[in-house]
């Protein structure tokens, strides 16, 4: 609607001898078709310096991978339009995208005093980029705390009551705490992350968080989880390059008591290929390590057993390869896919426990409105695990094969306040029917980020 406007605007002061093109650089824009909004300015350079056709040929440069020809076009435009908001607005966003943080930081900063609605709300999302890029050069911190309330139609991941397939002779009773289990649940999040520049582009990291997530449902409590996690590194930014190492330790805590630690050495690398698109690789290796904590044999309770998990301790690897297309939409749609391949080994020579990995996973994310934001994703994981079931050669190895489709909505209520939806549906096939299940979860969550 405000291109609209304007270009009636325009059109009264410029006449109409430029009406056609500048409208047709307009009406492709409205179709989300910049590039080739921008391909027709330029086969039309010698209306350059009219003021409707700088005004709309600067945004379709911006996103059409020209941003300097757009600042260009757009500074025309304002010495005849000084005081036109929506040039200043993407006179800003092209400083912004060049890097160009100080001048950007400060057009938006003078729209921002008497700006609201939409436009208060995109501008404060750029202001809160712009933070986030100069944390290369002055200390930052962030902190954020989320709640949710939410329902899971499997809690522990269980199985359906009755013969377990693959494992002849064997059944779950529906009294089992191995039977599936569902309830509703309320989670708790909170984290702090910090950073401090130590040269140009060189940067320290570091962070703490923890969740939780606790059941309603009577003898649910078992099922309860709480963790606990760090991390700490470098970061180093080299033109279009970004390197990161780092070192992290979580620990999970299930129905109060410490069951799993985890120490990660990571690295990972990413390369800005152009404005669209964007490559990185990781490599992670982690210790597990589990605790023998008790653990109960059926729903009430009544029989408890050592859970044996100490035998369960492993190393694994993990190798990723990824790449991020952004498209020059309004709605601002994000592509992103990743390969993983990964080998856990255990440490008691247990190969029944030790295992290859390969995942794939797909996430795209659109934001038709400024306050609203949808993502979804698909990943797929294959398990391969090395030696017979329970090490016994009357059973097969162990094959896994785990789907999952995440769905998510995030609306902004303002700049610190958020609420999310999100909803996913899992399910894991295997040749050994005791790892065999579905599972589905909803949740709405509460958010407050400070910056």
């Amino acid at each position: 609607m405000q291109l609209r406007r304007l270009a009636c605007l325009l059109g009264v002061v410029c006449g109409s001898a430029f009406a056609s093109v500048d409208q047709d650089i307009k009406s492709l824009m409205e179709a989300g078709k910049f590039t080739d909004a921008y391909h027709l300015g330029k086969q039309n350079q010698e209306q350059m310096g009219q003021p409707a056709f700088d005004f709309f040929f600067g945004i379709a440069a911006l996103d059409g991978g020209s941003p300097g020809e757009g600042i260009l076009a757009l500074e025309r435009f304002l010495l005849a339009f000084p005081d036109n908001r929506s040039a200043r607005f993407h006179l800003a966003r092209g400083y912004y995208i060049l890097g160009e943080d100080q001048r950007a930081r400060q057009e938006f900063t003078d729209l921002l005093s008497d700006a609201d609605g939409a436009e208060k709300v995109g501008i404060e999302r750029f202001l809160d980029a712009i933070r986030s890029r100069e944390s290369r050069y002055v200390p930052t911190a962030a902190f954020f705390v989320e709640t949710g309330i939410g329902y899971d139609s499997n809690i522990n991941a269980g199985v359906r009551a009755g013969d377990v397939a693959g494992l002849p002779g064997f059944a779950v009773n529906t009294d089992s705490a191995s039977a599936r289990e569902r309830d509703t649940f309320y989670s708790l999040q909170a984290g702090v992350q910090a950073s401090y520049p130590v040269a140009p582009g060189v940067m320290l990291y570091g962070g703490f968080q923890g969740n939780g997530k606790w059941h309603a449902g009577k003898n649910n409590d078992v099922f309860d989880q709480v963790g606990l996690g760090a991390q700490g590194g470098v970061s180093v930014l080299k033109g279009r390059n970004f390197y990161r190492t780092g070192l992290e330790h979580n620990l999970l805590n299930v129905d109060g008591s410490a069951y799993l630690r985890s120490t990660s050495l990571l690295g990972e690398w990413s390369h800005q290929f152009d404005q669209f698109n964007r490559f990185g690789a990781g490599l992670q290796y982690s210790q597990l390590r589990y605790e023998d904590v008790t653990i109960y044999l059926d729903k009430d309770k009544r029989l408890a057993s050592p859970s044996g998990a100490p035998q369960r301790d492993s190393n694994m690897t993990v190798v990723s390869a990824n790449w991020t297309r952004t498209f020059a939409h309004a709605w601002n749609p994000v592509f992103s896919v990743a390969a993983t391949f990964g080998e856990e080994r255990n440490d008691s020579s247990r190969r029944e426990y030790s295992r290859d990995i390969y995942g794939v996973r797909a996430h795209v994310s659109i934001q038709p409105h400024q306050k609203l934001g949808f993502g979804a994703s698909i990943s797929y994981v294959n398990s391969r695990f090395k030696d017979n079931f329970s090490g016994l050669s009357f059973f097969p190895k162990r094959d896994d094969d785990y789907t999952a489709l995440e769905l998510s909505s995030v609306y902004a209520l303002d700049r610190n306040w958020s609420i999310k939806a999100e909803a996913t549906y899992a399910e894991q096939n295997s040749n050994i029917g005791l790892y065999e299940y579905d599972r589905g979860t909803f949740a709405i969550k509460l958010r407050y980020d400070y910056k």
